[in-house]
């Protein structure tokens, strides 16, 4: 055994002394049920130690729970990267925060850019009024014309992007979209499964 494993086995040694010194001590009881406290005190003596040998494996069971009752919303890997699970409509939705305000983006790779609807472009505080509709898009319903602006600051999970460039669509779309440029951000992006890994 190592010094650590003997430092920890002294430890646990007399923490169980104390207890059992403690239990016998009372002179109420009878054998039995110092037995029985002694095995109760045991049962979650192991239940503690299994908990946190297994804290990774159960971080990874709660991931996946939380990934699949709200899809959107971006999970932390064993390794740091961002899970985003697949939607029930086929589709992978990131929930993101820009300048401290909640966005719902569609993750569309057809896409070039990131690409705000006007609506979460003023729920933002951007002045829609003030800018230039200056750049042409080809979508699945025509063309349509979009206005540059950078974003501050672009908050997944815990992991911040700043100065991020974008673009304001003056056509009614139903979801922003988070497109290619969104994507180079991550040193690699993979699609496995049902789920879209974004390694940071």
């Amino acid at each position: 055994m190592q010094n650590n494993d003997w430092q920890n086995f002294i430890y646990f040694a007399l923490i169980l002394v104390l207890l059992v010194s403690s239990v016998a001590s009372r002179r109420d009881l009878d054998f039995r049920k110092i037995l029985k406290y002694l095995a109760a005190w045991a049962g979650i003596g192991f239940v503690v130690v299994a908990l946190y040998a297994y804290r990774f494996e159960f971080s990874d069971f709660k991931n996946r729970i939380l990934g699949e009752v709200n899809p959107s919303l971006a999970q932390v890997g064993k390794s740091g990267e961002l899970i985003v699970n697949l939607s029930q409509d086929g589709h992978f939705y990131l929930n993101v925060k820009i300048n401290g305000v909640p966005v719902r983006f569609m993750i569309d790779t057809g896409a070039s850019d990131i690409v705000l609807n006007l609506d979460e472009a003023k729920r933002i505080g951007i002045d829609v009024n003030k800018l230039r509709f200056n750049r042409t898009y080809q979508t699945a319903n025509g063309k349509s014309f979009g206005a540059s602006v950078v974003l501050d600051k672009i908050t997944i999970a815990d992991v911040i992007f700043r100065d991020v460039a974008a673009s304001v669509n003056s056509a009614e779309m139903g979801t922003s979209l988070l497109g290619m440029s969104f994507l180079r951000q991550f040193r690699k992006y993979e699609f496995y499964q049902d789920r879209l890994l974004l390694t940071i």
